[in-house]
């Protein structure tokens, strides 16, 4: 006896499950890469680095783009979302750094 096909509702239901599983796991590496610059920052204050450093982000803006074509992922996207991503850690950091 074959298995009956999922509906449209019951197929869009289990993408979205999938999408939150996805989300779940964008996060926990969110969280683990902001507590790494947190990490960083603390560092760079005791070097006296400073928090921009345009050759690093050049450099991570462009192995992100790599790392996204070669997963079928538009490289503008990943670097567009990169540029939030860094700019966002540049804040934080500053922020360690003042509080220090």
């Amino acid at each position: 006896m074959s298995k009956p096909q999922a509906t449209p509702d019951e197929r869009l239901a289990a993408l979205r499950r999938e999408i939150d599983g996805v989300d779940g796991e964008l996060v926990r590496a969110l969280a683990k890469r902001f507590d790494l610059v947190g990490q960083i920052a603390e560092v760079k204050a005791i070097k006296g680095e400073p928090v921009v450093v345009p050759a690093r982000i050049e450099a991570v803006l462009t192995r992100v783009a790599k790392l996204a074509e070669d997963a079928d992922l538009d490289p503008q996207i990943a670097r567009r979302l990169w540029r939030q991503i860094i700019d966002e850690a540049c804040a934080l950091e500053e922020a360690h750094i003042a509080a220090r």
